[in-house]
């Protein structure tokens, strides 16, 4: 427990200094784009960033650690995914389309990874929910994950394609975290695969949309944390509250 506050204290001081390095050094240019003055400020916030995620990993280990009936094979695929998540954190401090592609394809195969966890939740015998309201919330995301797709297929030009599969693949995240059934760190789940729909919901339309979004890399970043704290959190609390049945 000692170790796991320590880590969450590294990560607010890292989540301190990005927000700060953003706040004093960016500012935000239509399509997307950034210019930062002075430049330290961007080496500030892209340092901040490249530690997320580790420091998440490491907290997601040592919530683990001793556990006897611990899901290994549930944190080894949380990892896996969190690894390819910061693969793309690390692409899109960069700028460019082919620092784009390289961050959205990492993202992709992050949340197919994301995806095979909650799998291996349904075949270690996790259970499904049926009930009305989680139909009419997974209903809801595909909704919103085919108008984001229709809406910018036209405006992301030789990407559409790319980010129409994105859309559905990360819908499919977030369909499964609202299937599983309710038990100890779902609803935080929950939370994680929506705040992470809509961070990058946000992002595509900052990148592509017609007009500028306010604030959006605060609102992008922001979600952001929240959706992978929230999932490290929450995949944290199943793989310790059972042991796995399946390798």
């Amino acid at each position: 427990m000692r170790g796991e506050q320590s880590v969450d204290a590294a990560l607010l001081t890292v989540v301190l200094a990005l927000f700060t390095a953003s706040a004093f050094g960016l500012t935000e240019l239509p399509g997307g784009a950034t210019s930062w003055e002075p430049k330290e400020w961007k080496g500030v916030h892209d340092a901040a960033k490249a530690l997320i995620l580790p420091l998440l990993a490491l907290r997601l280990g040592l919530a683990l650690s001793g556990r006897e009936n611990a899901d290994l094979t549930l944190r080894n695929r949380v990892w896996a995914a969190m690894s390819l998540c910061w693969v793309g954190d690390i692409a899109l401090t960069f700028s460019g389309d082919t620092a784009f592609l390289i961050g959205l394809v990492s993202f992709l195969l992050g949340h197919l990874m994301f995806i095979m966890a909650y799998r291996h939740m349904f075949v270690s015998g996790w259970g499904q929910s049926r009930g009305l309201f989680h139909g009419i919330a997974g209903g809801f995301l595909f909704v919103v994950a085919a108008t984001v797709a229709r809406t910018l297929w036209e405006p992301a030009g030789d990407l559409g394609p790319a980010v129409a599969v994105y859309a559905f693949v990360i819908y499919a995240m977030a369909y499964l975290s609202w299937m599983v059934a309710n038990g100890p760190g779902v609803w935080i789940l929950r939370l994680g695969t929506t705040a992470f729909m809509a961070s990058d919901i946000i992002l595509a339309f900052g990148r592509f949309g017609e007009a500028p979004i306010a604030h959006g890399h605060f609102w992008v970043i922001g979600t952001y944390i929240i959706a992978q704290w929230a999932l490290s959190i929450g995949f944290s609390r199943v793989a310790s509250s059972r042991g796995a049945t399946h390798p």
